[in-house]
C-alpha cells in the first residue's frame, strides 16, 4: 500500500510518516519498479503504536528504543508516568497561582518577589503541613544514608572475619567497598564515603545472632542544611522514637486520669522506658537493615 493508504489506515499524516522514517522509527520497503514506498500491515501497526505512545507524550527517543527492543514497553511506560506525575504537580502549582491572581485587584497588588520565592521553593506554596512532610523526608533519607545494619552469614570473632563479612556484603549488594583499617572496629569506604562498623549480638530463641552496624565517620556531611535546626531535631526524635510516641498518643492520652495518682505516673514511666528501650534496640541492631542494598558502584 502507498503512503496515502497508510495515512488513512493509521491515522498518521503523510508528513509525520515521512518524519518518523527520517528519525528511524519506521523503515518501509521500496517497490523495485518505481522506488515508491510500500507499507505493510506491520508498518501500519507500528504507525498506530507510535501514534498511541505520542498521545501519551512519550519522547521519540524512548519510542525508538521500544521499537528497537532496547527498552521494554513497561519500563518506558513507568518512566513516562513519572514524567507525567511531575508535570501534573507543576501544573497543579501553576493552577494554584492562577487562582490567586484572579483575586487580585490589579498589578499594583502583586507581590512579585514573594511569588517568585514561592515558585523557586515549592515547599512555600504547599503549606505548613506539606512543608513538614517535605523536610521529614529529607531528614529520614539523611538518617538512612548515615547508618545501616546487616546480618553476616557466619560468626565474626576476628578482624579478618569482620573484613570478610564486609566484603561479602559488598559483593552481594554490588558495592565498591575498601577496608582502610582492619580490626574489630574496622574503618572502610563505600563509594568514597568513610564508614566505621561495630558488631552486636542479640538473642533469637536463646541463640546468639550477630549483627553488624555501620555508620558514617562524618555524619555532619549528611545534615540537610536547608531544614531548620529545631525542626530537624524534632523530626529526628520522631523518626527514632515513633514507638513511644504512638504508645503515648493512642493508649495514655485517653486515660489522663491515671496521671492523678503515683501509680499512674509509675505506669507511664515504665511504658515509656520499655518502649524507648525497644526503639533503641531496634535502631542499634536492625535500623535500616540492608540499607545499602542495590546501590550502584
Amino acid at each position: 500500500m502507498n503512503i496515502k493508504q497508510a495515512q488513512l489506515l493509521s491515522g498518521v499524516s503523510a508528513d509525520n510518516i515521512r518524519f518518523y522514517e527520517k528519525q528511524g522509527l519506521l523503515c518501509p520497503g521500496r517497490n523495485p519498479e518505481n522506488d515508491y514506498r510500500e507499507y505493510t500491515e506491520e508498518d501500519i501497526r507500528t504507525l498506530k503504536l507510535i501514534r498511541l505512545l505520542r498521545m501519551l507524550d512519550m519522547p521519540l527517543e524512548q519510542i525508538k528504543a521500544v521499537l528497537s527492543g532496547t527498552l521494554s514497553l513497561p519500563e518506558a511506560a513507568a518512566r513516562q508516568r513519572k514524567q507525567l506525575e511531575e508535570r501534573s504537580r507543576q501544573l497543579a502549582e501553576a493552577i494554584r497561582f492562577c487562582q490567586e491572581f484572579t483575586c487580585l485587584s490589579g498589578l499594583n497588588a502583586l507581590n512579585v518577589d514573594l511569588l517568585l520565592d514561592r515558585m523557586d521553593d515549592p515547599r512555600l506554596s504547599e503549606g505548613f503541613f506539606q512543608g513538614w512532610l517535605y523536610d521529614y523526608r529529607k531528614v529520614a533519607l539523611s538518617e538512612q544514608e548515615k547508618r545501616f545494619t546487616f546480618l553476616p552469614d557466619e560468626a565474626v570473632t576476628t578482624p579478618q572475619e569482620f573484613s570478610a563479612a564486609l566484603f561479602r556484603y559488598a559483593q552481594d549488594n554490588d558495592l565498591d567497598l575498601v577496608v582502610t583499617k582492619e580490626s574489630m572496629y574496622p574503618e572502610f569506604t563505600i563509594n568514597g564515603i568513610e564508614y566505621t562498623a561495630t558488631r552486636n549480638y542479640t538473642a533469637v530463641r536463646g541463640c546468639p545472632v550477630a549483627s553488624i552496624h555501620c555508620q558514617v565517620m562524618h555524619p555532619e556531611d549528611f545534615i540537610p542544611s536547608d531544614v531548620p535546626p529545631v525542626r530537624r531535631f524534632i523530626q529526628r526524635l520522631f523518626h527514632f522514637l515513633w514507638l513511644p510516641t504512638l504508645v503515648f498518643l493512642f493508649f495514655l492520652l485517653p486515660r489522663l486520669e491515671l496521671l492523678k495518682s503515683w501509680e499512674g505516673w509509675l505506669l507511664l514511666i515504665s511504658i515509656l522506658v520499655a518502649a524507648g528501650t525497644l526503639s533503641f534496640r531496634s535502631w542499634l541492631l536492625f535500623y535500616n537493615e540492608n540499607g545499602k542494598r542495590g546501590q550502584p558502584k
